[in-house]
């Protein structure tokens, strides 16, 4: 059977759906709610004898589920298990190439300078 993509509306109807409401924290339990992204990152760098550093050193907590093959071309693999994996926020946006931009705080102004 040949799937074609799915438009916007469709992602979102599906996204709403009960079974992906079912199959998402069946994803997250499975991987412990732990970012697989980042799990992977800290075994890479073990095995490289690489030592990393501050939030690097950390497996985040999983707070999204991802489709490998992106769910808008590959349909068919919609619920498929080995199509999901549990990310954290950070790494999916980085999975899609968003990538957020750091906020730097302003610093308060003590007292206004009067001349």
């Amino acid at each position: 059977m040949h799937w074609s993509s799915m438009t916007d509306k469709e992602v979102k109807k599906f996204y709403n759906s009960k079974p992906w409401k079912q199959k998402r924290p069946d994803i997250l339990r499975r991987d412990c709610f732990e970012c697989q992204d980042c799990r992977k990152r800290l075994e890479d760098a073990r095995a490289a004898g690489v030592r990393l550093h501050g939030a690097d050193t950390k497996i985040r907590r999983a707070e999204q589920v991802h489709h490998i093959k992106e769910l808008k071309e590959h349909p068919e693999l919609a619920l498929e298990d080995e199509n999901l994996v549990s990310l954290c926020t950070i790494c999916h946006n980085i999975r899609h190439g968003r990538y957020p931009k750091r906020f730097v705080k302003r610093k308060k102004v003590v007292s206004v300078e009067k001349w």
